[in-house]
């Protein structure tokens, strides 16, 4: 049985956000459902541990030493990394050296474009020429091609749904609490083609859909949900608007896309980010102009029963294709080199 040994945010301490359905627990929790020895390692809540936070200098040398003594006790046949930005490259090199089999599979799940994501980028490039292979939650090859060198592979990971933690059915209920959710921070976001400000989308909505009800989180005055209430909130949701920063880059998205299918809510998807190439209009629903966005919400409001059935269908690929025993098992395969297969159109690696 393989070990790997999983440096990422686990957010332990800061009990603040989604944290829950994240990438780090899916990931673990998926490659142990494949039959991987896995251990976490919380390099955040480590470093505060060693003092003064997470960005403090001292703390940071200690945790990059005890991040080697722990691979040289635990022995590990791969490291996963995401999103460990005081894990320093040479450290990694230096467990290398110790194990010289050892894998490095580093997983990103922020944008990557160039003009509006210079620490993301920067952050994977620190370790580049330390991971194997590198997969970040964009489709587009140019944007990944940044990262790509003679010695690893680059590729695409989809967001992942969890059985274990995903657990709203939405689309079982012809009435809820509440027609459609978004949560994001108070700010602008690219709708249909234009920079808006969110307060602005959700004011307009109230104008042309009559009797809409909003589940709003971290904008126009409402708090922010944090654990399993931001579960429970998708539960009794009818409808998620999938609302990035950016909408137009292949296949990108924040990860409350695969929250609202997994939890049974009928997303709402910009065509602009290609996501009609891995769900179809049976599983999900695309507008391209302000009218469409407005009509179809309005639709499918009055008309629950169709809506229900999308969201059902939607639903079953975030938990079938998109799990995060098959997403998992798939970036293992890619690590190791197990043949992976390339059938499915979110496989792209360079």
């Amino acid at each position: 049985m393989k070990k790997i040994i999983h440096i990422a945010n686990f957010n332990l301490v800061r009990l603040k956000g989604c944290f829950q359905v994240g990438f780090p627990f899916k990931i673990s929790n998926g490659l142990i459902r494949c039959g991987y020895s896995v251990f976490n390692y919380p390099d955040r809540d480590i470093c505060r541990m060693f003092g003064f936070g997470h960005q403090n200098w001292f703390a940071k040398k200690k945790l990059n030493k005890h991040l080697l003594n722990y691979c040289r006790v635990m022995e590990p046949d791969a490291l996963f990394v995401g999103h460990a930005d005081l894990v320093e490259e040479e450290t990694i090199q230096k467990i290398k050296e110790m194990f010289p089999q050892l894998k490095v599979l580093q997983w990103s799940c922020d944008w990557i474009h160039p003009e509006l994501a210079e620490r993301n980028i920067a952050s994977i490039k620190s370790k580049i020429n330390v991971a194997d292979v590198n997969l970040i939650s964009t489709g587009d090859k140019k944007l990944l091609g940044q990262f790509k060198t003679v010695k690893n592979r680059v590729g695409y990971v989809p967001n992942m749904a969890d059985d274990a933690l995903e657990t709203g059915r939405a689309f079982e209920y012809e009435e809820l609490p509440y027609d459609i959710m978004l949560c994001a921070n108070t700010g602008r976001r690219q709708f249909c083609g234009q920079d808006e400000e969110i307060e602005q989308i959700v004011d307009d909505s109230l104008t042309r859909v009559d009797g809409l009800r909003w589940k709003l989180a971290g904008i126009k005055g409402q708090p922010t949900l944090n654990g399993f209430e931001y579960v429970h909130a998708l539960g009794q949701t009818a409808m998620g608007l999938n609302l990035s920063r950016m909408n137009d880059i292949y296949l990108y998205s924040s990860d409350r896309m695969i929250h609202s299918f997994a939890n049974g809510q009928l997303v709402l998807l910009d065509k602009r980010n290609g996501f009609q190439d891995l769900f179809s209009e049976k599983e999900a629903v695309f507008y391209e102009t302000r009218e469409e966005f407005f009509d179809k919400v309005c639709y499918y409001k009055n008309h629950p029963q169709e809506r229900m059935k999308i969201a059902a269908n939607g639903h079953h690929k975030a938990h079938t294709e998109f799990s995060n025993v098959v997403v998992a098992k798939y970036m293992a395969d890619v690590l190791f080199d197990e043949n992976y297969k390339q059938q499915k159109k979110w496989q792209i690696i360079l």
